[in-house]
């Protein structure tokens, strides 16, 4: 498998293939309003999603467009490996506070507080049916990312896959992202994806 495009939002800016789509100020969920207005998503569920899905969603919106641009089956042959470290804590942090205040649990808050949440609302978008994988970590290590792609594409038959390490804590996001596939681009190799995602 090959890198087709890869994309970063950090620090209200999201950029794709080096090229910087967006330079935005402000607050974090201020920073992604815009996103989703640069990438004209017109997706009206993204503004009820919570923070670490809104984050996941955008950073991944701009290979998907790519990878319909290259013909993917999405459906089918499209693949999703999502990497963080602190999950979906933010939320958790919410579900707690409004229990703790009220007593009650919000069915609405509460389906976020699972990990794979984010790759959740990227497949829903994209109607991806194919394999997905949910990991945490301390960082995005390259060998276990070339772990997963082999068995997304070998085992799984997966002709595409997005690798995607996304991560808040507090006020700080970081979201990276690459697209592989079939056709030209660099070999999806350790001192690449060392380079497109855990630095």
């Amino acid at each position: 498998m090959n890198v087709i495009a890869h994309s970063r939002l950090k620090g209200g800016v999201l950029s794709a293939d080096d090229r910087e789509l967006l330079r935005a100020q402000g607050s974090m969920e201020n920073v992604f309003r815009e996103c989703y207005k640069e990438l004209a998503m017109d997706y009206p569920k993204f503004h009820k999603m919570d923070a670490p899905s809104k984050l996941a969603v955008l950073v991944t919106e701009p290979l998907l467009q790519r990878a319909r641009q290259e013909g993917a089956d999405l459906e089918n042959r499209m693949g999703l490996i999502g990497m963080s470290h602190c999950g979906s804590t933010v939320t958790d942090e919410e579900h707690w506070a409004v229990r703790t205040e009220t007593g009650l649990a919000s069915p609405a808050v509460f389906v976020y507080t699972l990990p794979n949440i984010g790759l959740g609302e990227i497949t829903i978008r994209h109607r991806i049916f194919g394999s997905s994988l949910c990991l945490l970590d301390h960082e995005p290590g390259t060998e276990l990312i070339q772990r997963s792609i082999r068995v997304l594409h070998e085992r799984d038959g997966m002709e595409w896959i997005v690798c995607l390490w996304s991560d808040i804590f507090a006020d700080r996001y970081d979201a990276r992202a690459v697209l592989l596939g079939p056709g030209p681009g660099a070999p999806a190799d350790a001192n690449t994806l060392r380079t497109l995602i855990s630095t």
